[in-house]
C-alpha cells in the first residue's frame, strides 16, 4: 500500500497542481461565481470582497469591468434566491431545448435518468450554473448585468461545470458497451430485439415451451 497507492496518488496530485497552476488565480475568481458562494455572499457589502477579485477574470475576458462585475455580482447573490423562486425555475428549466433530441430515444435509461436527475434538483431548489445562465438570457437580465453574463459565459465552458458522464444513445452501443463487444451477431441480433421491444408482454410458459423445442439438448 505505501509502496504502490499512496505513490499512485502523490502522483496524481501533483499531476493536477502542475496542470492548473497557471489557471489557479482565474479559477479562484470563478469559484466566487459557484451557486453555493452566491448563497454564503449575500449579506456581504461591496467594500467587504479582496480587492483583487475577478482581476484576473477581466484580464481573461475582454469587456469586462472589474469594479462593474463586482457591483453586480453583490446585487444578484442579493436577489438570487428570490429571483429564482419567483420566476419558478422548474417551469423555466424544462422548457429547455435538448440540443441532443434529435439522437436521443426518451426510452434510453441514460437519458431518462438524466433528465430526472435534473428535475429533481430543480425540486430541490438546488441552482446550477446552467439555470443561472438560462434565467440571465431567457428574462433579459442580460441588460442589467452584462459584465456577470460574461463571467458565467466563460465558467460555463469549463469541463468542471459543464460536462457529464459520457451517454450511450443507441441500443446498439448500450448493449456492446455493456457487454464488452464479445457477443457475435446473431445474439446480438437478439439482445438489440428484447431492448427495443421491451414494451411487449411476454408470456413466460410460451417463451419456455420456444425455447425446449428449439433446444437440441
Amino acid at each position: 500500500k505505501i509502496n504502490t497507492y499512496f505513490k499512485v496518488i502523490d502522483q496524481i496530485i501533483n499531476s493536477i497542481e502542475i496542470r492548473f497552476s497557471d489557471a489557479r488565480n482565474i479559477l479562484q475568481d470563478l469559484s466566487l461565481l459557484s451557486p453555493n458562494r452566491l448563497k454564503e455572499i449575500k449579506n456581504t457589502n461591496l467594500s467587504e470582497l479582496p480587492d483583487n477579485c475577478f482581476s484576473f477574470i477581466a484580464e481573461w475576458i475582454k469587456g469586462i469591468d472589474k469594479i462593474q462585475l463586482k457591483q453586480e455580482y453583490i446585487t444578484f447573490s442579493h436577489s438570487v434566491n428570490e429571483l429564482f423562486s419567483g420566476l419558478n425555475p422548474l417551469n423555466s428549466y424544462t422548457s429547455l431545448p435538448n440540443k441532443n433530441m434529435d439522437y436521443c430515444d426518451e426510452s434510453d435509461d441514460s437519458y431518462v435518468s438524466e433528465k430526472d436527475e435534473n428535475l429533481e434538483e430543480c425540486k430541490e431548489n438546488v441552482i446550477t450554473i446552467e439555470m443561472i445562465l438560462h434565467i440571465l438570457s431567457s428574462y433579459n437580465l442580460v441588460t442589467a448585468f452584462p459584465n456577470l453574463y460574461l463571467a458565467y459565459k466563460a465558467l460555463g465552458t469549463i469541463p468542471a461545470s459543464s460536462s457529464s458522464a459520457e451517454r450511450s444513445f443507441s441500443k446498439v452501443k448500450i448493449i456492446k458497451t455493456r457487454l464488452r463487444s464479445t457477443m457475435d451477431q446473431c445474439r446480438l441480433e437478439s439482445l438489440l430485439l428484447i431492448s427495443c421491444e421491451r414494451d411487449i408482454d411476454i408470456d413466460i410458459n410460451e417463451a419456455i415451451d420456444q425455447f425446449a423445442t428449439s433446444s437440441d439438448r
